[in-house]
């Protein structure tokens, strides 16, 4: 399993591939670099919720599309126990 982080720059890679835009395309519209869209689709950096939506927006693609469903996802969570 890989991270949500990831998972979630491998989605939004395919959507804008999809959509037929480069990296520097994307940057243009987000008015951001494009090695930061680069670090993005790497998993290297997480993003707002915001941005993922503005993303979303930009691309015309929808939350199925870019979020992994949680079987996909590596989540690391500390359990608690109760006494």
């Amino acid at each position: 399993m890989q991270s949500v982080i990831k998972l979630i720059g491998k989605n939004i890679k395919i959507a804008r591939v999809t959509k037929g835009w480069s990296q520097a395309e994307l940057a243009h519209h987000l008015h951001v670099e494009q090695s930061y869209i680069s670090r993005i689709e790497s998993g290297s950096i997480a993003m707002s919720c915001e941005r993922i939506y503005e993303i979303m927006f930009l691309l015309g693609c929808d939350t199925d599309d870019i979020f992994p469903s949680a079987d996909n996802v590596k989540i690391n969570i500390k359990s608690s126990t109760s006494k």
